[in-house]
């Protein structure tokens, strides 16, 4: 029994062995696939950071092989294709590494205007700022802001919200978007509609402007409404629209002239018929008395009105 065991034990052992030899063969016979081939293209991008305004030399730039299938729109190949026509200079920055794309480089021979940042269809208006109007001086070019009107109706000041979600292209002669630094600026230049452009030029002549500055990103509009000075208070409970509170006192100081001086009538009709014998006739006089007064009572904000009667005596 052992031979017979020791036997079969070197047999499993040479017949395995055959097995594995054999595998690797097989194994080193596949071939193994190759990946497939990428089409490249060279794209031009820059070396460096690239701010408004500066012009776009060879010296700034290098080429790089790109997958040709994902090629950026408005890419170039190099620099001399890029500048064939004349020098370009950069309207909106650029990293380090960043592929070149038209839209962020002007003309060929162009300059870095103005002109060259407002969108289609937009206009750019210029307004006076001041360190508080202007966030101190946090408001820089590339942000969003909103703009308050200030003015006075009528005696009582009032401020809205004139636009939302407004660009800033330029503070003071600075447009660079780079800016981390706060810009004392005196004057502020916005993209508007032509129309919102004239508002915002309308308003700067009859109240008062003031930035605030909207989060990185946000494109929330925020509800708008009128703020006016009795709503000044800790609690807006406790405020009342200014114009309604007067016309009501107003309209209750008439009525209370009215009804004394009908009231002093009457008693000195009484006084010249004392001593005679017929009573007085007091008929007409009642019936000239007012028997209901209107009376409002303001819940917050909102106001009711009201018949009460009147004791005639």
């Amino acid at each position: 029994m052992l031979l017979v065991a020791l036997l079969f034990g070197g047999l499993a052992v040479v017949i395995a062995k055959l097995w594995l030899e054999n595998q690797q063969v097989e194994v080193s016979q596949q071939v193994t696939p190759q990946p497939a081939m990428v089409e490249t293209k060279k794209i031009l991008v820059a070396k460096k950071e690239l701010r408004f305004g500066e012009a776009i030399s060879p010296e700034v730039t290098s080429e790089i092989d790109w997958p040709q299938e994902a090629l950026p729109e408005g890419s170039f190949a190099s620099a001399a294709e890029m500048n064939k026509d004349g020098t370009r200079v950069v309207l909106s920055p650029i990293s380090a590494n960043e592929p070149i794309l038209a839209w962020k480089i002007s003309g060929p021979g162009s300059r870095a205007s103005l002109s060259s940042l407002v969108s289609e269809g937009m206009r750019a208006v210029t307004i006076r700022v001041s360190d508080t109007s202007s966030v101190a001086g946090f408001v820089l070019p590339g942000d969003r802001v909103d703009v308050l009107y200030t003015r006075e109706k009528d005696g009582v000041p009032s401020i809205d919200v004139l636009f939302q979600n407004v660009r800033v292209l330029a503070v003071n002669q600075n447009a660079d978007e780079k800016t981390g630094t706060p810009i004392d600026g005196s004057n502020a230049t916005v993209e508007l509609t032509p129309v919102d452009a004239q508002k915002l030029a309308l308003a700067q002549s009859t109240g008062g402007l003031t930035f605030t500055l909207r989060p990185a990103g946000s494109m929330d509009t925020a509800p708008a409404r009128r703020i006016v000075e009795s709503e000044l208070v800790s609690n807006a409970a406790l405020s009342q629209p200014g114009e309604v509170v007067s016309e009501s006192q107003k309209e209750l100081e008439r009525r209370m002239v009215e009804l004394e001086a009908k009231m002093k009538q009457a008693q000195s009709s009484q006084v010249a018929k004392e001593g005679t014998e017929e009573k007085p006739d007091v008929s007409d006089t009642e019936d000239s008395l007012p028997t209901t007064a209107q009376i409002t009572i303001f819940r917050g904000l909102q106001g009711t009105e009201y018949t009460v009667p009147l004791d005639a005596n």
